[in-house]
């Protein structure tokens, strides 16, 4: 069984339910690369070269972005993220926000907690950085990720029986983590089917109980956030921000 997918990279639209595969233009660039075209909300995981998807890669919408004078802090812009990230989660499925709020929360506090370390990488550099500016590198939530799972990893016609919604994915490098939402409710033969199917496609999928998020139960919360994404600035030489400044951007 694979550890992670075996495509070379994959393009996964995210946060919205507006979308088709016939809107989906896949080619390859002057190296071979693929590249995408997609109209809605996407990233893309860059498995081959196992890079991974973060708040600083290269995956929000420049349409969408406030003047870069209103983002000159990193908390500003770990914050900007935050609060925007709302506008991608499925509105009728709660799950999704409140895991994101501990997750954002476990970031904040984790960073603050191991500032000495987050200082330490950018020795000689403190004039430049803050070790706030670590912030960026966590990894990036992709609410309502659509996943392809074609039998073959070389097949990219994006159709859309091959095509699967999923709550929440991750992208770390090295693991594609999938979050599911558990309640009381028996889980359907599909959903069942699904599940086996990711994981069987090197896909990490965790089933989440929906009361753990409602009633907060913070020491296991903070255990599996630590055990899964709490090392997320150790593969980063400097620290990066997700806005790059346009010509048109005020500087001041």
């Amino acid at each position: 069984m694979p550890d992670k997918p075996q495509q070379s990279r994959l393009l996964v639209p995210f946060g919205t339910k507006d979308w088709a595969t016939n809107r989906i233009i896949v080619s390859k660039n002057v190296a071979g690369e693929l590249v995408f075209e997609c109209p809605v909300s996407h990233a893309i995981l860059d498995i081959k070269t196992q890079q991974a998807l973060r708040l600083n890669s290269d995956w929000y919408s420049y349409s969408e972005r406030p003047p870069i004078s209103e983002l000159k802090t990193a908390e500003a812009r770990f914050n900007f993220i935050k609060n925007h990230m709302p506008i991608y989660c499925d509105i009728w499925d709660k799950s999704q926000n409140l895991f994101l709020n501990h997750y954002f929360n476990f970031i904040l506090q984790h960073a603050d907690k191991n500032q000495y370390i987050l200082k330490n990488k950018l020795k000689g550099l403190n004039s430049l950085y803050s070790y706030q500016d670590w912030l960026m590198s966590a990894y990036l939530p992709l609410p309502q990720s659509i996943i392809y799972l074609p039998q073959d990893p070389q097949n990219q016609a994006y159709e859309n029986k091959e095509m699967f919604r999923v709550p929440l994915l991750f992208w770390t490098g090295q693991r594609a983590i999938i979050l599911f939402f558990v309640g009381s409710d028996t889980p359907s033969p599909r959903l069942t089917n699904m599940q086996t199917k990711l994981t069987v496609n090197g896909y990490n999928v965790y089933k989440i109980e929906q009361k753990r998020l409602i009633v907060g139960d913070d020491t296991w919360m903070e255990e599996f956030l630590m055990e899964h994404f709490g090392h997320f600035w150790e593969a980063e030489v400097l620290p990066s921000g997700p806005f790059k400044p346009k010509i048109a951007d005020p500087i001041n």
